[in-house]
């Protein structure tokens, strides 16, 4: 009867090792999966972060190719407009060797170059005795495009005359003037005097600042205000 008992007591106390041994597996197992779960959560977030910021870097790089394109655009359409950096085969100074050789003795009161039908012309006015005098000339070959002497010149009588010795190119006039409003494009210029003062007016486009013409001193480059 005691060897019974005790033999029963042995494998009760066996039975309870078992159970506890698989429990602690249990949890083991557990603790293992709920650690697996929170790498994999971890290692997710990573990725979506990683994506995230690529997408990111993406939009950012996307956004500077478009406004470095924008800018190189805007800066070709300005080479493309402007006349400050064309140059001609006839200089100003040809002009006013063909105005001098074409009416003897005559004044000129204003030099300008135009845009006439996308070709650039040279429109030099004056007088002399007797008559209102216009010569225009092709910019690139020399042309004579009009040649005009009207016998009243009542309208040009009280004109300055134009000093030209001694003045700045048209280039370094559109140059300074470009300078002064910080953007856009010259598009035309004229020679003018008033008061016996000799300037540039340079006609600027595509600048937000230069609302009117701009004027360069003709002698010495500086500006002089706005129109």
């Amino acid at each position: 009867m005691n060897a019974a008992k005790t033999k029963l007591a042995f494998v009760t106390l066996a039975s309870s090792f078992i159970l506890m041994a698989c429990g602690n597996t249990n949890q083991d197992e557990g603790s293992t999966s709920s650690s697996e779960a929170s790498s994999e959560e971890t290692m997710s977030s990573e990725q979506t972060s990683s994506s995230s910021a690529m997408e990111s870097s993406s939009e950012m790089s996307s956004d500077m190719s478009s406004e470095a394109s924008s800018d190189s655009s805007a800066t070709s359409d300005t080479n493309t407009k402007g006349i400050e950096n064309k140059t001609f085969d006839t200089s100003i100074d040809d002009v006013i060797k063909n105005f001098n050789d074409t009416f003897p003795n005559a004044k000129i009161t204003s030099l300008s170059i135009d845009n006439d039908n996308n070709s650039y012309v040279y429109e030099v006015e004056g007088y002399n005795d007797t008559n209102e005098l216009e010569l225009k000339v092709d910019a690139n070959t020399g042309e004579i495009v009009k040649q005009d002497d009207d016998d009243d010149r009542d309208d040009v009588i009280d004109d300055d005359v134009l000093d030209l010795d001694g003045i700045v190119s048209p280039q370094e006039a559109m140059k300074a003037a470009l300078d002064e409003v910080g953007s856009g494009y010259a598009k035309e210029w004229e020679l003018d005097s008033k008061n016996g003062k000799v300037y540039y007016e340079i006609d600027v486009e595509g600048s937000k600042q230069a609302q009117d013409d701009v004027h360069i001193d003709a002698k010495t480059g500086d500006f002089i205000g706005y129109d």
